[in-house]
Parts: structure tokens; sequence; C-alpha cells
């Protein structure tokens, strides 16, 4: 089987720069997966985002070379109300991307542009609001809801027009950890219970930990590793190339290998970081 996602050799620039936002980057998503995509700010992390949906170069122009595939769609060749069939991009700043009356008005207008008839667009509406967990919030004012709320409604926008692929570029940069944890559980649901192909974008590595089975790590406009956050997160130099701190749980292992404690893998939850220690108590 094809994978959804395929990246081959793509390399962009924004108009009147002379230096590439992101460089040479090839890669390949198979259905289902839950991709973490990190690195340090300024490496090309949303410019990439932008590549699944047409965005890039569509919109902003500049100069691309290489090509992107999303769920059987060329992103060059097929214009962006087609894309957006297959994929949801949802940013940082849920503000940004609200602009309707209403959360029912908001949720649905993606469908009505994709001219869906209005029983659809209302079943899909009501679907997408329960699984975010906003049901009884249709009338309420975009506007007047907390930020990590508007981020689930921006998230059920996305998810009502059931696109194969959700991307999603730090969608908990602004949110206090409450309001994160609760749009990680709805990323994560989309995945686990939806078979949604999640491709997360985030700074904060405990989620990338709890979360993502697959990490890839940009660094200077690059993508330098592929690989399972256990590999990525046990990698000293990499880490230090990348810039990225660890998950606690991590460094504390990490700092406890260092000081000559064998420590065979590096554990990615408190409940594996509490084994690995008792263990080195016995032995």
């Amino acid at each position: 089987m094809e994978p959804i996602i395929q990246f081959n050799s793509v390399t962009y620039s924004y108009p009147r720069t002379d230096v590439p936002a992101i460089r040479d980057i090839s890669f390949e998503v198979d259905a289902g997966e839950f991709v973490a995509l990190i690195g340090p700010t300024g490496a090309g992390k949303s410019t990439l985002c932008y590549c699944f949906n047409g965005s890039v170069p569509q919109l902003f122009s500049g100069a691309m070379t290489g090509t992107v595939e999303v769920a059987g769609c060329n992103t060059y060749q097929d214009e962006i109300p087609v894309l957006a069939q297959h994929v949801g991009l949802v940013v940082q700043n849920a503000r940004t991307q609200l602009f309707n009356v209403t959360v029912l008005q908001e949720v649905g207008f993606g469908c009505e542009n994709l001219g869906l008839p209005r029983n659809v667009i209302l079943e899909r509406v009501q679907a997408a609001l329960a699984f975010v967990g906003l049901s009884g919030h249709e009338e309420r004012e975009p506007s007047a809801l907390s930020g990590g709320q508007q981020q689930r409604v921006a998230i059920a926008c996305v998810l009502a027009m059931d696109p194969d692929v959700l991307v999603l570029d730090e969608p908990t940069s602004e949110l206090d950890p409450i309001g994160s944890e609760q749009v990680m559980e709805v990323i994560a649901r989309m995945n686990s219970e939806l078979g949604k192909t999640i491709f997360l974008v985030t700074h904060d590595m405990e989620f990338v930990a709890k979360y993502a089975t697959r990490t890839l790590v940009l660094s200077d406009h690059r993508l330098i590793k592929d690989g399972p956050p256990e590999e990525i997160f046990s990698n000293n130099a990499l880490l230090d190339e990348a810039r990225i701190r660890p998950p606690q749980v991590c460094e504390v292992s990490l700092g406890l290998r260092k000081r000559g404690y064998l420590i065979p893998h590096i554990p990615l939850t408190m409940n594996e970081a509490v084994s690995t220690i008792k263990g080195l108590n016995h032995a």
C-alpha cells in the first residue's frame, strides 16, 4: 500500500529570500501513524506544515523543488480546495482561524464550502463537537470561549470535513497545562479511535514521549533524524545538535547513565522511569 504522505527532496524558499526555509526534505508516512516533528525555533517546521495543504507554494509563491503527495494528491498540481478534503491544518493560535458568529457556523463553514447537503453538515458538526467535548456550545460565540475550547473548536472545524490527515502546528503552545492536555487527548483519540494520520509540531517533549510513535527532527532547515521517540531522546549528540531538551524522565535517566549506571533503555513515562530506577536499586 502506498504511503499516505510522501515528501520527495523538497526545498522551498520564500519570495525575496536567498536561504531556503526547508532544504532537501524527504520522508514517507503510512496511514494511521502519529508523527511528531520537533526542532529549534526557526528550523522550518511551520513551513513544512504549509506544504501539506498546498499553501506552499500555491499561496505563498516562492521557489520550490521536489514534490509533496498527500492522500493521492499532488500539492503543486491539485487545487487547495481539493487538498482540503484530504488534509486539515490547525495552527497554534486558534483565534486567527475563527471568524464566524457562532460555534455552529464556525464548524460547519468548511463543510459548506465542500457543497455538502445541510442535513449532512449538521450531522458532521454535531459529531465533531461531541468528539472534542463541546456539545452544547453550538450557539456560543467562539471569541467568548477559553483558549483550550477555541483550539478544540478549530480541531472540530477540520474534523467535520473528515480529512485523512491532520497537521497540527504547535496546537498547545498558547494554552495552560489543563487546556493543553485536553487538546492532546482529543488529538490522540482522533488517531486511535478514528484512524486519522496525525502530524504534530510541538516544543513539548512530554507530549512527544506520551503520544507519538515516530519522531522527525528538523535542524538548520534540514531533516536530520527520523526514528521512535526512545531513540531520539537517548541520543545526547542529536539532542545537543538540535537544541532539544528531552522529557524530564528521559533527562534523569540520561544523567544517571552519565554517572555510570547501566540503563539499557531510556524510559519515556514516569512508570517506566520508576521501574528502571527500582531495577538499579536492586542491581
